[in-house]
This record gives C-alpha cells, structure tokens and sequence, in this order.
C-alpha cells in the first residue's frame, strides 16, 4: 500500500493574483471553487459528465462517499503554521488549483499534490493563511500524478 504525504514548505507567490470567480460555499449551489477557513471541515461532492469534473458543490456530510471529496484546513503550531488535509473518495485521481487568501484579500498561488483514487494528502505551510481557494478542479492527467504544482 503506498500512502501519499506531502508536507509541502508553501510555494507562494509573492505578488497577489487577480481574484477567481466569486467562492460559495453554499451546500446548494453548484461551483467550480470552492472556499475553506481555518479549523473548517469541508465535504465538496463532484458532477462527472464525460470523464470530467464539471462542477462541485459543498454538501453537509458525506452522504456519497464516491463522489465525495473531503477537506480539512486547520491551524498547527498554536496558528504559526496551517495544514490542509485532502481525502478522495472517488475513482480516480484528483488535481485542483490552491490559493491562499492574505489577511488582505490578495491571492497568492501555492503548489498542490495530487490526490490518488482512495487516498488522502496532506499539505502544509509555515505561516498563518486566512483563507484558501480551491480551483480548476480536473482528474489528474498521467503527467500531473505525482508532481505537486499549481
């Protein structure tokens, strides 16, 4: 069995990017990002149409485990550092797009790894971070499934 762990050191821009279509974080509305705050549990269940992910929606409990994602943003080192663990529920891998939102608004790319079929990852950084979005959700092509990038 290999088990995927990725504690990544953040590999933030420093200059902030444009922000994304506006988050939701609605467990009715259907998105294609989605937000999470500190010691926040999320449950985002994926549309598949065609092979592709086509939108995601925040549900409250994880009512369909296969095409449930399951995100966890909480606070380590008395709130210096943060981390963010990532379970697949689904079939196939995972890739998505991380950015981190500073305490003033601005975004800033962070590397992300890929989550395999039934596995979790877990990602980390040193600093405090307010809020991150996640984008661009998409199973990972065969050149993404080890490579942890934006």
């Amino acid at each position: 069995m290999i088990i995927l762990l990725a504690l990544l050191s953040g590999c933030a821009a420093h200059q902030p990017n444009p922000a994304p279509e506006a988050a939701t974080n609605s467990a009715t509305e259907s998105s294609t990002q989605i937000s999470i705050f500190p010691d926040e549990q999320v449950y985002v269940e994926a549309t598949v149409k065609d092979n592709k992910i086509v939108s995601i929606r925040n549900v409250h409990a994880l009512s369909n485990p296969g095409s449930t994602l399951t995100f966890k943003f909480s606070k380590m080192d008395g709130g210096k550092g943060m981390i963010l663990s990532v379970k697949n529920h689904l079939d196939n891998a995972i890739k998505y797009h991380v950015d981190m939102v500073d305490f003033k608004g601005g975004l800033h790319h962070t590397s992300s790894c890929p989550v395999m079929a039934g596995l979790s990852v877990f990602e980390s950084w040193p600093h405090p971070i307010p809020e991150i979005r996640i984008t661009n959700f998409h199973f990972a092509a065969s050149n993404e499934g080890s490579v942890c990038i934006y």
